[in-house]
């Protein structure tokens, strides 16, 4: 689930947008589609999964959201309370708001999460949770 990293050339510093090549990553993975956002809010970005094959079609992750809600990152991921409460326990993310079938919706915290590996292992697992 990991993409190659591209090495800007030497004697260059490259500062990257938090969600360069995001998108088209979450876009990659099977079963994703992007889903429109109902609200006025420009900028936010919502990622589903629709998988016939295991009957499932549910939002999953939210890109774009501003304060107070998001801390920095502006990334949300929607995960079993369980799972929720470890990462915030954790002091990876906020628990934002209940939602149906007893999962949150919850901020991930940029101060917390070292990179782009450990964002995406944070989003990978609520993909899972998705899946399951």
């Amino acid at each position: 689930m990991h993409r190659r990293r591209r090495e800007p050339p030497s004697g260059a510093t490259a500062v990257a947008p938090p969600f360069e090549g995001f998108h088209e990553w979450l876009l990659s993975l099977p079963w994703v589609v992007e889903r429109p956002y109902s609200l006025e809010a420009p900028g936010i970005r919502c990622f589903g999964v629709d998988c016939p094959p295991l009957a499932r079609r549910r939002l999953w992750l939210l890109t774009g959201m501003d304060r107070p809600f998001a801390d920095g990152l502006g990334l949300a991921v929607i995960v079993p309370v369980d799972v929720a409460t470890d990462i915030a326990d954790a002091g990876l993310g906020r628990i934002v708001s209940p939602m149906p079938d007893g999962h949150v919706l919850m901020t991930v915290s940029s101060k917390s999460l070292g990179g782009q590996r450990e964002r995406e292992a944070l989003v990978g697992s609520a993909y899972c949770y998705a899946l399951s």
